[in-house]
Parts: structure tokens; C-alpha cells; sequence
């Protein structure tokens, strides 16, 4: 069963009290195993990137192509010795009688050792491994034109499992055939037969690779200038291939470029047989190594359990989170306990007040300036139901002269008393406009009845 996706509650404090160490002297381990999810959460964060780097390169496998080179021949026995292009027509021979042979050239990838038929992967086309191929017919260009086949690879073909050429003809024909082998990275020859020697290069090599050999060579010989370590101080083998005896660290790359040309294509010369039976395949197959992209990636390693440890530190990030909540309300409520055993009388005043501050602010009807500070002196008088009018009125002249001094507006409740007054302003403004829209629109119905009463009348 999947473990349904439940969003994280974060808190906004994340820290415990200052003085819950007085109460439970572990609590600093907690501190401590802070700071080290913190450093842990950066390494994390690295690694991550650098999996999810990984992950997106495509990883190659080495495979094998095996090449096979076959033709076949029809109607051969009855016709004669030589003929040109002009007399293998159909008015001589019919069309079912003309000679002819078809060459084909088809690749197979083999399976590794050992696989079995559930673990194979997909099948792969052998046109897949191929940038072009090249077929050149060794006849007679007076009589035959049509000796060169070229395919190359385009973006919109689909991949094929071989390739047919045929041709009419009653005679062997030798050929050439030219296969340029597609690799997954651009891959180069070096032309420098010393270079090889010294890189220890024995085949196609790609331009990292080329500069990450020679890199190696220059490590190992120690020919890194210990003043100048741009510099590269030549031994005389290296000095001999690149034709100077410093080279500069910047400029490696570009003189490298000159050593590499591309590799050379495999060539395959084979004999189309026509005398041989209807049928002949070459006497060898041919084994190219080639490249695929791996693409089962579910066993790699340690990155197998990453989506499961993840979720595993979700659980404890959430039950850590519920903790710190619990710890934050029991603080909340020993504080509240703790002042209320300290002075009750006190206490009940003081929280009956910011509830009832809390209650008016959420009906909306919180009073301010004179109302608040003469409801405020008249609730705090004791006497205030037989309050006489002398009374009333001192109250009322000493609420004046009390607002009258600037520091009044400092007060906390200047700034709510100012937004509920323009609230109350605009929710005012507000209501005058839609009654008069309202009547504006009743107003041009019944003037619009009225014309179509007239209308009617005329």
C-alpha cells in the first residue's frame, strides 16, 4: 500500500526554550543534534546534486554486432554467359526469367553469457550502430551505371535489420562494402603513431579522453613546471610528437585537435556467387564492438533505497515536528498555570481583558478614542450605576483634557482604531454607491416600461 502524500506541517520555531534545559538537562543533546542535521543537510544537498547529475548521463555498455554478408541468385542456369543491361530485359526473358542476385548485409546484436530470455533487453536494429553505408560493384561501368549504393543515416527513418541490394546480372561480382560504425560519443583516430605509443591509445579514443590520457602522462612523468605550474616541460618523446619543448596548459587542447581524424571505416570485400546455387553467405561473420545505452537502471548500486530512506525521514521529520508542538503547548500551558498561582486576582483581570479585546476585534465594534477612554473610566468606577450627573460630567471633561495630550495617539490601539474607522468608512461608501447603482437601474427600467407603454398607445 502506498504511503499517502501528506504534507509537512513547518513550524515556525524550531528551537527549544532557553530554560527547558533547567528542567531536563538532555535537552542540550537536541541543540547538538541540530547543528549536525544542519551539516548533514549540506552534504545531503551536495550529494543530491551530484547523484541527480549522474542520473541524467547516459550510461553505455559495450556489446557485440555480429555482421553477416549473404546473396541470392535467380534464374541463372538458362541464361547466357554474358549479357549487357540492355539484353536482360523483360521482352527476352519474361519478367520471372530475367537473371538477377540480391546482396544483403544484416547485424545481429549477441547476447552477453548468461542471459537468459527474461532478462533480455530490447531488440536493437542493425541500421541502429551505422552513420552510412557503402556498397561498390566491381563491373563493367559500360554496361552497368549503377555500381555505387550509399545509405546514410536521416532523422525521420526508421532503424532496419539489413539491407537488400539487387541488381540483374548472370555473373560473379566482386564488392566493397564500407560500414561507418555510429558511436554514443564522437570518437577519433590519433594519427600520430608515437602518441599512441606514449598514451598507451589502442583504438577510437573521444576528446576528453584524448586530454585525460595525456593529462595522465604528465602526472606520472612529473613534467609540470614546480614555478609555473601552466607550464609543461616536455620530456623528449613528448617533445618529439608536439614539436616543442614547453607547452602551455591552455594551448594543450588545441594542439591535440591536430592529432585526431576520424576512424576508419570497416571495410568488407566480399564475392557475390550466382553460379553457387540460389543461395551463399560468406565464409565469416564479422564482430564489431559496439555501444548501447543501459537502460534498466534500477540496480545502481546504493541509489536503489534513496525514494525509501526519504520517506523514512519524512516520518521522522513529521513525528519530530508533532514533539516540538507538544513541547511548545505544555510551555504554554505551565506558563499560564504558573501565573495564575501566582496572583489570581490579576491574572482572571488581565485575561478576561485580552479576551474581551480579542472578542471585539473579531465583531468588528471595538470603540476607540473618546467612547473607548470614557467607557473604559466609567466600567473601572465601582459606583458606576448611581453614578449622579456632577459625576459624569468631571468624568467627561477629564477624558477631554486626556485626549488632548499627543502621547494619547501612541497608544497600541491608535493604529486598530484608525483601520476600523476607515473600514467602516469605506463599508459606508460602499453601500451608498450600490443603492444609488440600485436605483439608478430601477429608475431606467421604469423609463424603459413607460416608452413601451407609449409605443403601444401610438
Amino acid at each position: 500500500m502506498a504511503t499517502p502524500n501528506i504534507k509537512r506541517k513547518r513550524l515556525v520555531e524550531k528551537s527549544l526554550p532557553p530554560k527547558i534545559e533547567t528542567y531536563i538537562p538532555e535537552s542540550r543533546l537536541f541543540t547538538q543534534l541540530q547543528a549536525l542535521e544542519r551539516r548533514l543537510d549540506t552534504k545531503i544537498v551536495r550529494k543530491r546534486l551530484e547523484v541527480q547529475e549522474a542520473l541524467g548521463k547516459p550510461v553505455y555498455k559495450k556489446r557485440v554486432l555480429r555482421i553477416f554478408v549473404s546473396n541470392l541468385a535467380a534464374n541463372q542456369s538458362g541464361a547466357p554467359a554474358l549479357l549487357g543491361a540492355d539484353d536482360l530485359d523483360e521482352g527476352r526473358f519474361g519478367a520471372a526469367e530475367v537473371p538477377s542476385w540480391t546482396l544483403r548485409v544484416e547485424g545481429r546484436l549477441l547476447d552477453p553469457s548468461g542471459t537468459t530470455s527474461k532478462a533480455r533487453s530490447t531488440p536493437h536494429k542493425f541500421s541502429e550502430f551505422l552513420n552510412s553505408l557503402t556498397v561498390e560493384l566491381e563491373r563493367n561501368p559500360d554496361l552497368y551505371k549503377d555500381n555505387l549504393v550509399q545509405w546514410r543515416r536521416a532523422a525521420a527513418e526508421s532503424d532496419v535489420d539489413g539491407f537488400e541490394i539487387k541488381r540483374r546480372g548472370d555473373e560473379d561480382v566482386k564488392t566493397k562494402i564500407i560500414l561507418d560504425i555510429r558511436t554514443a560519443a564522437d570518437r577519433f583516430k590519433v594519427n600520430s603513431p608515437l602518441l599512441r605509443e606514449l598514451l598507451d591509445i589502442r583504438g577510437p579514443i573521444s576528446k576528453a579522453g584524448f586530454i585525460m590520457k595525456m593529462w595522465q602522462y604528465i602526472k606520472f612523468n612529473n613534467l609540470q613546471d614546480s614555478n609555473d605550474p601552466d607550464q609543461i616541460r616536455c620530456d623528449v618523446g613528448l617533445a618529439q610528437a608536439l614539436g616543442s619543448n614547453v607547452v602551455s596548459f591552455t594551448t594543450l587542447p588545441q594542439m591535440l585537435h591536430v592529432f585526431l581524424t576520424r576512424p576508419d571505416p570497416l571495410v568488407i570485400e566480399y564475392t557475390v556467387r550466382v553460379n553457387a546455387g540460389d543461395f551463399h553467405m560468406a565464409q565469416y561473420a564479422f564482430d564489431v564492438e559496439v555501444e548501447i545505452e543501459e537502460t534498466s537502471r534500477h540496480n545502481i548500486g546504493p541509489l536503489a533505497n534513496v525514494q525509501a530512506r526519504h520517506r523514512e525521514l519524512a516520518q521522522l521529520e513529521n513525528q519530530l515536528a508533532q514533539k516540538m508542538e507538544e513541547i511548545h503547548n505544555a510551555r504554554t500551558k505551565r506558563d499560564f498555570l504558573r501565573s495564575f498561582a501566582e496572583d489570581p486576582v490579576a491574572f482572571v483581570h488581565r485575561w478576561i481583558d485580552n479576551q474581551t479585546k480579542d472578542l471585539e476585534v473579531i465583531l468588528g465594534d471595538r470603540r476607540h478614542g473618546l467612547e473607548a477612554a470614557l467607557s473604559a473610566i466609567m466600567a473601572a468606577d465601582s459606583s458606576a450605576e448611581q453614578m449622579t450627573a456632577e459625576r459624569q460630567k468631571a468624568l467627561e471633561k477629564e477624558t477631554a483634557k486626556w485626549l488632548k495630550e499627543s502621547a494619547l495617539y501612541d497608544e497600541p490601539w491608535a493604529d486598530e482604531a484608525v483601520f476600523h474607522y476607515l473600514s467602516a468608512k469605506t463599508q459606508e461608501r460602499m453601500q451608498q454607491l450600490l443603492q444609488a447603482q440600485h436605483q439608478q437601474g430601477h429608475a431606467q427600467q421604469q423609463q424603459q416600461q413607460q416608452q413601451q407603454h407609449s409605443a403601444l398607445g401610438n
